[in-house]
């Protein structure tokens, strides 16, 4: 009995030097995709560059011996099938996220940090007991995603979610709460956030009498249940347009993947999907566009911007989706969760409801609902997650088949699980 409870404080010890680990790498990983971000901004001809970053981390990848074909897909595929995940994936892909922005590419840190903490997580596997190993790359991706996105509570539900498995007992789920936690207090202790303080945004604070200029009404009508189910009905509306969104960003990437597959080797895709975002960005001056670099990046500042209701274009959301999908159908690295909060929080601004957009396409682009209602409210505060709700809900229902992470469409026929190519 007493050589059980040492055991368990042993792994107890393991599972929050991981989150340790996972929240000093993620605070790496900002500093150098900030410094990138910070750079491109400062010198805009960078964006000339963007295939020449993508060439550079393919020689990068191959230098340090790492499958270039290892994304968050694959990642995720390999945590549920119990594969191992290279610990030299963790400096390529910080360097190779860092280099894609530098270059202008519409990435974002989170599911570099996914990856990443799935690498880190491998000498933690080997110093479990065998009945825990398998709980430390989910922990560790738990950690990461909590921990970049402020939101620990979503990264540990994300984890179950994203894997589809259910926890097999007590412990499964504590092993990735003590590292998001851990993982957590270290970037709050750095300073890394995702968002400022809701309450340098206020996201709703005029939601209510927009809503009602929106659908021609007094705000009057606000103090009854009619505003209430005016609410709700928007929210649905609002994860309507987010779900069909989702659906062609979805069908869309698969394709563009496809159709630069056939052109071979990887560095052909590199090619030419950045030579079409540096040609979007280096005609921007000319062509008298130049805030489009704004929408380059992780799309932090467009969340900020649609939640503060600043004045976006209706059309905010298609430039950043299009420039993500170039991106990424490239075959750039990087992560795709913050460009997908911006594209969502674009959608949604249209109508003052950036939250609800971003949550909205958020859940279905991941098939992930519960981790985007949790993160929801970690982000935006408990009313507006409750707001988000309806909005969720249209959007998986408008978008069953199409998912970033093959892992969580739910096969129809008994057959493994559908791969979607994006």
């Amino acid at each position: 009995m007493k050589t059980t409870a040492i055991a368990l404080l042993r792994d107890t010890a393991l599972f929050a030097a991981l989150g340790l680990v996972v929240g000093a790498l993620t605070v790496a990983l900002s500093a150098a995709v900030d410094g990138a971000a910070a750079a491109f901004a400062a010198w805009p001809l960078l964006g000339w560059l963007l295939p020449v970053a993508g060439l550079a981390t393919y020689g990068l990848y191959r230098a340090l011996r790492v499958d270039f074909t290892w994304s968050t897909a694959r990642v995720v595929e390999a945590v549920r099938d119990g594969e191992a995940v290279p610990l030299r994936l963790v400096p390529a892909i910080v360097i190779g996220t860092a280099l894609t922005v530098l270059g202008g590419g519409s990435v974002g840190k989170e599911a570099a940090a996914l990856q990443m903490a799935a690498g880190a997580s491998g000498p933690f596997r080997r110093w479990l007991r065998p009945e825990h190993q398998g709980w430390a790359a989910p922990a560790a991706m738990a950690a990461a995603l909590g921990a970049m996105l402020s939101a620990p509570a979503a990264g540990v539900v994300f984890s179950f979610e994203v894997l589809r498995r259910r926890p097999s007992s007590g412990g499964a789920c504590a092993a990735p709460v003590i590292a998001a936690v851990a993982a957590w207090t270290v970037t709050e202790a750095a300073g890394v956030r995702f968002l400022p303080p809701l309450g340098e945004t206020a996201p709703f604070g005029e939601l209510w009498p927009e809503i009602a200029t929106y659908l021609s009404l007094g705000p009057e009508v606000f103090d009854g249940m009619l505003g209430a189910g005016a609410l709700v009905l928007l929210s649905a509306l609002v994860g309507v347009a987010a779900g069909i969104a989702a659906l062609v960003f979805c069908r869309a990437l698969g394709a563009m993947r496809r159709g630069l597959a056939r052109l071979g080797a990887p560095v052909f895709a590199l090619a030419v999907g950045g030579a079409a975002v540096s040609l979007v960005l280096g005609y921007a001056d000319v062509l008298g566009y130049g805030d489009v670099r704004a929408f380059c990046g992780t799309g932090t500042g467009l969340v900020v911007a649609a939640l503060a209701d600043a004045a976006l274009p209706w059309w905010a959301f298609a430039l950043k989706a299009l420039l993500t999908l170039c991106t990424f159908a490239g075959g750039f690295k990087g992560g795709e969760i913050m460009p997908v909060l911006a594209i969502g929080a674009c959608l949604g601004s249209t109508v003052g409801a950036g939250a609800v957009g971003a949550a909205a396409f958020f859940a279905a682009c991941t098939k992930c609902p519960l981790t985007a209602a949790i993160m929801a409210v970690e982000l935006f505060g408990i009313a507006p997650g409750v707001l988000c709700l309806p909005a969720i809900a249209a959007a998986c229902l408008c978008s069953p088949r199409a998912s970033l992470y093959p892992t969580t469409l739910v096969p129809s026929d008994g057959s493994p699980a559908e791969r979607n190519a994006a």
